[in-house]
């Protein structure tokens, strides 16, 4: 009987048993997460944070859809690496999990970016549901948070901060907040959105420095201007794909994939915050809407079950996604 062993909690690993299991199809499935916990929509954060949302409600699934499908759940072991050659993924304490077919949705550690100070208890990703918890619990220490968005999702985010009571600091490099992934009218719209708000806004500047004795206490901006904070969300976080250094595999700034959701490396896949496309030029984040996400395990199950599934990306209107209610 042929195994799919799936790397990650993303959307898409949970789309991918969804599919699988509604095949019917005679293959067995192991899932592996890379942060102890089952797959979790990160879209939900903004609500978590703003206590709209209760944490079980970020999982797609509990264990017994996993065990009714027959899909083997290793949430404890550390990912070590892989060998693609003899198709054997590698854990910690000397567990090996042979495969047939592997899907990629994610890495065992998030990088990023390397900010002097970075590494000072206070600062968060918002890539991992572990992070958003020890953010949750720092909260009630917390008057200032300053953010620095890349999608909207960070602006929502920021938002539940506010709506949370804190005061909050967007911070863009730009003059105009999220301005290059906007048209000139979307960026204008979305300035005004902000400022109606209430959020705060520092702009054409950058963090040099994330300050603090132990803890973050301020940020020092590239203008030498230094604000007081007790946290800072860091929103540009990447999937660290060290682990595949030198195993053959196909990586840019990402994973290279066909539509198919395949790499160059046969019966090996890899979906959201860990691929991109050659052609269209498409490249997965932490902060993908998690309906592109399944749709991209749905592709990677049904070509590994025979057929020819290819994703087709649709962008998103900004605009439309503010108007739902965001800002």
């Amino acid at each position: 009987m042929p195994k799919l062993v799936i790397i990650g909690q993303s959307p898409a690993a949970y789309s991918a048993i969804r599919t699988l299991r509604a095949s019917g199809a005679d293959w067995t499935a192991t899932l592996i997460s890379t942060d102890t916990h089952l797959p979790y929509d990160r879209g939900s954060f903004p609500g978590l944070i703003a206590r709209k949302v209760k944490e079980k409600d970020l999982f797609y699934s509990t264990e017994d859809f996993y065990r009714e499908g027959k899909v083997e759940m290793i949430l404890d072991k550390e990912l070590s690496r892989i060998n693609f050659n003899r198709r054997k993924v590698y854990l910690a304490d000397r567990v090996v999990v042979d495969y047939d077919a592997l899907l990629i949705t994610d890495a065992p550690q998030v990088r990023l970016p390397e900010v002097k100070g970075f590494r000072r208890p206070g600062v968060f990703d918002t890539a991992r549901l572990d992070s958003m918890r020890r953010l949750l619990k720092r909260l009630v220490f917390v008057e200032t948070a300053v953010v620095v968005p890349v999608s909207l999702r960070g602006i929502e985010i920021a938002l539940a901060l506010k709506e949370a009571g804190k005061e909050v600091v967007l911070v863009s490099a730009e003059e105009k907040v999220l301005a290059s992934g906007c048209p000139d009218a979307q960026a204008e719209s979305l300035a005004g959105s902000i400022e109606k708000s209430g959020l705060r806004v520092v702009a054409n500047n950058s963090i040099e420095d994330i300050l603090g004795e132990g803890e973050v206490q301020a940020v020092r901006f590239k203008s030498g201007k230094v604000m007081a904070c007790e946290t800072v969300l860091l929103e540009e976080a990447a999937p660290d794909l060290r682990f595949l250094t030198d195993t053959g595999l196909l990586i840019r700034e990402r994973i290279c994939v066909h539509t198919t959701m395949r790499t160059n490396i046969p019966d090996v896949y890899a979906a959201d915050a860990v691929m991109e496309f050659a052609a269209p030029v498409f490249v997965g984040t932490y902060g993908m809407d998690s309906t592109m996400s399944m749709r991209q395990g749905e592709c990677a199950a049904r070509t590994i079950l025979g057929g020819e599934e290819h994703f087709q990306f649709i962008a998103p209107d900004p605009l439309e996604e503010i108007l739902r209610g965001a800002i």
